[in-house]
């Protein structure tokens, strides 16, 4: 294990040494603004905007993570949401520091010549809904039932892929606005509904909701990963990102001998434009990652961190079993 971890502190050294010319020209602009700018794709749970102003979810803790890692705990932190093509061009020009997306969202959105995929912070789950009093348990007790889906999203693809795999006999009920999908499962028109786990979760938490009492299927129709990526501009700054969530990642997991070597062989905090002592700021401001899972999914919506627990539990690797 400890051969593992000094690997990928190599790999990630090596990254930073390769753009020498342009070290700290993120953290040297993050500082002169007082701010850290990111954005993310609305995912309720990751990175979502609530009625009442501002951003909440994991990426916003991450990305708050970085601004007090970089600029103390009065560091501000500046989070956009991305809907229209358009909205991505600050990532495209670099404005936008550190952003939060999936594989298919950078390739749709031609980004992959701009950005570096750094680490997964979440994983999201396409999950199937239903109301509790449903005889449904599993996907395979789909069969017969009617499905509400959002027409052309992630979950209805995912959704179209179970139901050929598992030979399922389903009706579709296809909706373009959310609040029509949420009146039909409302009004009985559908027997299950489909989406990322943090939406569908959400909808039991809506006022007005007449079969509030619902529940999530244990199996997933499928599970992407969102990726923080950085400017190709600037490798130095990646590797910093990269560092941090580590730092993340490791404050709560399990003790053991890797885990000691994990953290010896982590040189962040030898590493210029991260403050002094800037593990214990973080880990004040925002707690460790179980903890900001934990706020997030299980206390906010109700959901267990299922992938987003720390490996072998979830999928997430702490940096020194990867």
């Amino acid at each position: 294990m400890p051969g593992v971890a000094a690997a990928l502190v190599g790999a990630l050294l090596g990254l930073v040494a390769a753009h020498p010319a342009r070290a700290g020209s993120m953290i040297e602009r993050i500082r002169a603004d007082g701010v850290l700018h990111c954005g993310a794709v609305e995912r309720v749970g990751i990175a979502e905007a609530p009625p009442q102003g501002g951003a909440i979810g994991i990426a916003v803790d991450v990305c708050r993570a970085l601004a007090v890692a970089v600029l103390g705990t009065g560091g501000r932190v500046s989070f956009s949401f991305y809907e229209a093509p358009h909205s991505f061009d600050p990532l495209r020009r670099g404005s936008d520091e550190l952003a939060f997306l999936t594989g298919s969202e950078i390739a749709e959105q031609d980004l992959g010549a701009v950005v570096l995929p750094g680490p997964t912070i979440a994983i999201s789950p396409v999950a199937v809904m239903v109301p509790d009093a449903s005889p449904v348990r599993r996907l395979a007790d789909l069969s017969g039932q009617t499905v509400c889906v959002m027409i052309g999203s992630w979950g209805q693809r995912a959704l179209e892929a179970a139901v050929g795999s598992l030979h399922l006999s389903i009706v579709r009920l296809a909706f373009s606005e959310d609040v029509e999908m949420l009146d039909a499962y409302n009004a009985a028109r559908c027997g299950a509904v489909v989406g990322e786990a943090g939406y569908v979760a959400g909808i039991r938490q809506m006022p007005g909701v007449r079969r509030l009492v619902s529940r999530l299927l244990p199996e997933t129709l499928a599970a992407d990963p969102v990726i923080a990526v950085t400017s190709q501009a600037d490798g130095a700054w990646a590797a910093r990102v990269a560092f941090v969530f580590d730092a993340l990642l490791l404050a709560d997991a399990p003790a053991g001998a890797w885990q000691s070597a994990g953290r010896d062989a982590l040189p962040a905090q030898r590493l210029s434009g991260l403050r002094p002592a800037w593990p214990e700021d973080v880990a004040a401001a925002v707690g460790s990652y179980a903890a900001i899972v934990r706020n997030n999914l299980t206390d906010r919506l109700g959901l267990a961190p299922g992938p987003n627990a720390l490996w072998p539990a979830g999928l997430l690797l702490p940096p020194a079993v990867r």
